[in-house]
């Protein structure tokens, strides 16, 4: 057993008490977070909340409060990559181990950190930076962040977590959902949050469905995307009114950065993206025609409906050539789910992990 890092030599069989009893004990008092937003030192400082107590390698390890700036040497398990540098960090996910020497560090890897072994460490959270500098906006939680900075609310730890995929995610607390930061790359078990990422898109609304079920997230619903997206550009699209095809880091044609109160990036006049929600188009009536059933892709069913669409699902936020109609609330009711093309795409979320705060 640990005691403010302090080590005890204990009997054998103590120890293998104690591993059975706390196998996988991990507790704290309040959340993760960054120390604060006022200065920049605050901004790329993660705090490490009171009560922690883990059970690491053979050990239960009780963790003194204390803080990790990201811009010094000694919070890192490594600096062959050196990451006190802001500019290396950008974009970004990078996780928190608990050590059996009591001490917490940061590292790139996802598995073990530099310098450890599988046994002497435990992996319990984790947090993404900034992509690119937010500059000034009024009003917004985020002003003044810089590339390098922490996004506040990716910072995660074993009790407040994703259900599924974790990297590249946010949590939008009025929601009590976990978001993806970036546009969806890739497909299938594959689909990431990722920035720079090639932007997954000219997919049909189930497939991306099923992008999403594949790493434990849903496509957002019509309220959802509402609240997560406030906060990002409103009327405007990406400067140059073109596909950017990457993910993460862009600015609207006012010159402001395309990102919302909780850290997403891309919300709105980038690219359609896709909502569980249902709609219906209902054209003219000489458009309308019979109901019959349509074959659906993928060999998988087909959907029963009138004329030539008829069934739909909602998209939001506008598209890289919409302009004035862009938004947290701006919504298309005409695509139906099986249209694909360059100017729809999606992102996932999930609820936090059930029995987690």
């Amino acid at each position: 057993m640990e005691l403010n890092g302090a080590v005890l030599n204990m009997n054998p069989a103590i120890i293998r008490s104690v591993e059975a009893m706390f196998p996988t004990l991990y507790q704290r008092e309040t959340r993760w977070g960054v120390v604060g937003s006022s200065a920049p030192a605050e901004r790329r400082t993660v705090s490490i909340p009171k009560g922690m107590t883990a059970a690491v390698g053979r050990l239960v390890i009780y963790y003194p409060p204390q803080s990790l700036d990201l811009n010094v040497a000694a919070s890192w398990d490594s600096v062959a990559t050196d990451y006190t540098v802001a500019a290396n960090r950008a974009g970004k996910d990078f996780c928190l181990y608990a050590t059996v020497t009591g001490k917490i560090v940061l590292s790139a890897n996802a598995t073990v950190p530099t310098g450890y072994t599988a046994g002497q460490v435990r992996k319990i959270g984790g947090l993404h930076c900034e992509c690119l500098a937010v500059g000034t906006i009024a009003g917004h939680p985020l002003t003044g962040y810089l590339a390098g900075d922490i996004v506040p609310a990716s910072v995660w730890d074993l009790s407040h977590r994703s259900p599924g995929l974790q990297a590249g995610m946010a949590y939008v607390d009025p929601l009590d959902e976990w978001w993806m930061i970036y546009l969806q790359s890739g497909t299938g078990t594959t689909t990431v949050s990722a920035f720079g990422g090639t932007i997954t898109d000219t997919r049909i609304w189930n497939d991306h469905a099923d992008d999403m079920a594949a790493v434990g997230l849903v496509l957002p619903s019509d309220i959802g995307f509402q609240v997560a997206a406030e906060g990002s550009n409103q009327k405007t699209n990406i400067t140059g009114s073109a596909d950017p095809a990457t993910t993460g880091g862009h600015i609207d044609t006012a010159g402001r950065r395309m990102i919302s109160n909780y850290g997403l990036e891309d919300c709105c006049g980038v690219m359609w993206q896709w909502l569980a929600d249902q709609s219906y188009r209902n054209d003219d009536a000489s458009y309308l025609g019979t109901w019959s059933y349509y074959a659906l892709p993928g060999n998988k069913g087909s959907i029963y409906r009138q004329g030539g669409a008829g069934d739909v699902k909602l998209l939001a936020g506008g598209t890289w050539y919409n302009g004035t109609s862009c938004g947290s609330r701006s919504r298309s009711a005409y695509y139906y789910r099986w249209y694909a093309v360059t100017s729809l795409g999606a992102r996932g979320c999930a609820r936090r992990h059930a029995g987690v705060s």
